[in-house]
Order: structure tokens, then sequence, then C-alpha cells
């Protein structure tokens, strides 16, 4: 079986018949092409457990959770769809790092977690909301690094991943540490920020989970442009899993699901897959690349370099939404966006001072984008 690093996957493994697997980097573990977000459960044990254990039986075998998630409670959520479940099965969690956080402190919330989840040991455990600029908290002496290689010389960690939203060039050096057996990053038809990421993860044979693969429900409503885009007539939902999945380098798709007829109509998705025969990844790519064209010179990299803003206004984010209008069309999902973003962090408080455009590396016209997303609520009407 090739792993991710040898640049020639080969097709999805069928191992029964409603799902596929890929190997998950160079671990030796093989995971579900779709695997569950577990963030978006819903306040309901009955339907959880019911969820979870149906994922299960499908030929799910990995649950991304975290007891931060929730108000603190997707781990109570997860738990018991697992009872009796869980051989073969990858549970990952998750904690994040801070200059405050001491390697007793991680340990102690691992196993807090562990204690929630009914586990003995976590397959997966994650750095979670994970930046370079926190590289320095992760390996001082007696600190995370240690906490985590001390938990997997015990048996209570397998392996060790990340999880974050930081510039792709960064995590390209996080990955090239060598320190991290995975990496979790968004990925979908309307973000492909992190693609050189992706790549330079199946190089080094690091494996990829893919969050938000439809776009955080964005894609779930459709939209022609990209169908025409990607030659593809089926519900957005399974073309934008299609093309997440048509990537050689992810390993796996990770939706968040709350009711039993998305995660049929996922499983029946990845199922009816063939990356042999469907994939046509550069084809796709090629497809989407044409609608950003749209934008020209326009096009904002997710760098991040513009921030922090000194008004405190999220640059990245409104660029991401305008990207999303003018390119795929999402009219309903930017409107609403806009609508939802904190004060504190709307454009306008920008006073045009310009900081943003200094340091952008790909000199875009900032100040007069944020102009043109400062009528939007009025052009999407």
């Amino acid at each position: 079986m090739t792993t991710a690093g040898s640049g020639n996957r080969e097709p999805l493994i069928c191992k029964n018949e409603t799902m596929r697997y890929r190997p998950l980097g160079k671990t030796g573990l093989n995971v579900s092409a779709l695997s569950f977000g577990c963030m978006r459960l819903a306040d309901n044990v009955p339907l959880n457990t019911k969820l979870i254990s149906r994922a299960i039986d499908l030929g799910i075998n990995y649950f991304e959770t975290t007891r931060y998630y929730l108000g603190g409670t997707c781990q109570h959520r997860t738990a018991p769809g697992l009872v009796g479940k869980t051989a073969g099965v990858i549970v990952s969690g998750k904690d994040g790092i801070d200059a405050n956080k001491t390697g007793d402190l991680f340990r102690k919330e691992m196993e807090q977690q562990l204690q929630i989840l009914g586990l003995s040991y976590f397959k997966f455990y994650q750095v979670g909301w994970f930046s370079w600029d926190k590289m320095p908290f992760l390996l001082r002496r007696g600190g995370v690094l240690d906490a985590l290689r001390r938990a997997q010389d015990e048996g209570l960690v397998h392996h060790v991943g990340f999880t974050g939203h930081d510039a792709p060039g960064n995590f390209i050096k996080c990955i090239e540490t060598g320190l991290f057996d995975c990496i979790t990053v968004p990925y979908s038809l309307i973000n492909r920020s992190y693609e050189p990421t992706i790549k330079r993860a199946g190089e080094l044979g690091v494996g990829v989970v893919a969050m938000c693969p439809v776009g955080g429900g964005v894609l779930s409503g459709g939209t022609e442009k990209i169908k025409q885009a990607l030659g593809m007539d089926m519900p957005s939902a399974a073309m934008a899993l299609r093309f997440v999945l048509s990537n050689p380098n992810i390993s796996t798709a990770c939706s968040g699901m709350n009711t039993t007829e998305q995660l049929d109509e996922n499983v029946k998705t990845v199922q009816a897959l063939d990356p042999a025969r469907d994939g046509k990844f550069d084809e796709m790519c090629a497809g989407l690349d044409r609608l950003r064209d749209t934008l020209g010179d326009r096009i904002c990299t997710a760098c991040r370099y513009c921030q922090p803003c000194p008004q405190g206004v999220d640059i990245p984010r409104y660029m991401e939404l305008y990207r999303t209008w003018k390119c795929f069309g999402l009219k309903d999902h930017v409107r609403g966006n806009l609508k939802d973003i904190k004060p504190e962090n709307s454009l306008d408080r920008c006073n045009e001072c310009g900081l943003c455009e200094d340091k952008c590396p790909t000199h875009l016209s900032v100040r007069e984008t944020l102009k043109e997303l400062k009528g939007m609520g009025q052009a999407l009407v």
C-alpha cells in the first residue's frame, strides 16, 4: 500500500459496501474517507447515540472531538454512541496551548477527556488552535511536547497532530519540523488556501484531515457557478465532498453531521466515489481557477500579514467573503456572515489608514475591497 508521502496514492480502499478507506499518512492506520466532526451534535442524547452508533456501523472510524466544543458538552454528547463500539475506531481529542499551558495542565486535560469519552487511550491527540508563533510554548522544557511524548511512552496517546487557521506557509514550517503525524485544516471548494500545505503534507507522509469540506454547510444550498465550473450536475454537498476527496493528499473529509439524513447522504457519496474514475482533480481545480480568475489580481491568499489591524477589523475574513461573493455567487451566505461579524471586528471601524496594504505581500487594494463590501448588504438584497 502506498502512503500519503509517495505522491502516487492508490485509489480509495473498499473495506465494506458502505465505506472507503485511505492511509492516514505514515501512521499505519487506515481512516475512513468520511469522518465525523462532533462539534455540531445536537442537545439530544438519543439522537446523538443513534448517529454515532450508525456512523460506526456504516464504516466511519474517525471521530473528531474536544471538550471545548458545544459549551463543554461535545464529548459528553459523543460518548454514549461509542459504548461497546470502539474497536478499530479512532477518536481524537484536542487541547490548546498558550504561554500559561504547562505540561502538567495539558496532561490533566487529556486524562479528563479520556474519562468523559470512556476511553483508555487516544489513537490521536491534537494540539488545537495551533500556529507557528506558539511553537515556543510547545517546545519549552517540561512543556506540552514533553507531556505528549510521556503520554506516548505510556500508551495514552499513539499519534500527535495539530489543527488551526494559521497562514499556509506557517503550517508548512510546522509539519517540516517532523513533530506531527497529522494536520487538520479547513479545505473545500470555496477555501483552497491550504492546498500548498496539503501538498507538502503528502510529500512528507503527514496525514491530512480536511475540516469544513462542505464549507461549514455553505455549499449545501448549491450554486450554478460551481456546478458549471466543475461540469457536475449533482447535489452541492455531494459535489463538495467529491472535490475534497479527489485531492490525492487528503486522508479524510471531516464533516459535522447532526441528522441521519446528512449522515446517510454523505456516506452514499463517499461509497459511490472512485477517484480513479471520478477524481479528475486537476480538471476540477482548473474550473475553480477560472472562477477565481474573475477577480483578476484581487485574490487574497489568507497569509494574514495584514493582521493585526489597529482598528480590530477582521480583514482576512472580509477578503474571504468578498471572494465567496464574487467568484462563487453564494449571496445568502455572504449576507448572513456580514451580519454575524462582531462589532469590534467590523469593517465599520476601518479608518482607511492603509497599513494593511503596506503589509500585503501581493499588494491588494484592501481599502477598495472593503469599501465595496461595506455596501454589500444592500447590493445583495
